[in-house]
């Protein structure tokens, strides 16, 4: 065995990793630098760690396939992330549960968020200082090329689902011609409609979308019509 791979295998048995197949969801913060100033705004950071503790709150009183420790989290700088322990069809359903009431939780507090989940290779330091793998890399990636704010499943983490025999357009996610990334395909991707189970009255995400539009640098504007032209085009009203 040559040295650098002797290196590598001495790196894996030591007690500093953890390395596993497991779910991997991130978040970016759209404009980052103008949305917050450490200065002036650093209760926006806090808020974004609330949502967090928030979103387990309401997983352990609406999904009684969450455990403690299902989920683990990290935030550093305008990136947070989710993990699951492993990449079971428990845990998908657990991070796609998670992930879709955390950024509405966001947007309801005037925090502008995209992110990705995707499933794979995950390995990270204990200490979670060090992360890296092919799960964290498609995460990171897919939800950075995303050009609004908005939530989506990479080809990855659509074909793991799908292999559990779980559909995820049962789970409130799309395919649509109008989800714009930037490099990706659109047609590989599956984005969530912000709908998760209401259905006979309008969004309450519009008005906060509206709210953070006008508050936001005229550049990012686009972004946010975007986010509300798709989430009207595929809301579904029940008829009686």
């Amino acid at each position: 065995m040559d040295k650098a791979k002797s290196s590598y295998m001495d790196l894996l048995d030591s007690n500093k990793w953890n390395i596993s197949n497991c779910w991997v969801a991130c978040f970016d913060i759209l404009g980052f630098r103008s949305f917050i100033s450490v200065e002036k705004d650093d209760w926006k950071a806090y808020r974004v760690c609330q949502d967090y503790e928030d979103t387990l709150e309401y997983l352990k009183k609406n999904c009684d396939r969450y455990e403690y420790g299902g989920i683990d989290y990290c935030w550093f700088s305008d990136t947070f992330l989710m993990f699951t322990p492993n990449d079971s069809a428990q845990s998908y359903v657990v991070i796609q549960f998670a992930a879709k009431y955390f950024i509405e939780d966001c947007i309801r507090h005037g925090i502008p968020m995209r992110g990705a989940i995707s499933v794979g290779r995950f390995m990270r330091t204990k200490d979670n200082r060090t992360f890296i793998g092919k799960a964290f890399l498609e995460a990171f990636e897919y939800a950075e090329d995303q050009d609004w704010i908005g939530l989506i499943l990479t080809p990855n983490a659509i074909s793991k689902a799908n292999s559990f025999g779980l559909n995820p357009t049962h789970h409130d996610f799309v395919r649509a011609s109008e989800i714009p990334m930037r490099t990706f395909n659109s047609q590989e991707v599956l984005a969530y409609r912000f709908q998760n189970g209401e259905a006979n009255f309008p969004s309450i995400l519009l008005p906060a979308l509206h709210s953070m539009k006008s508050q936001s640098d005229e550049k990012y504007y686009g972004k946010y019509e975007r986010t509300k032209q798709f989430i009207e085009k595929h809301y579904r009203w029940i008829t009686r």
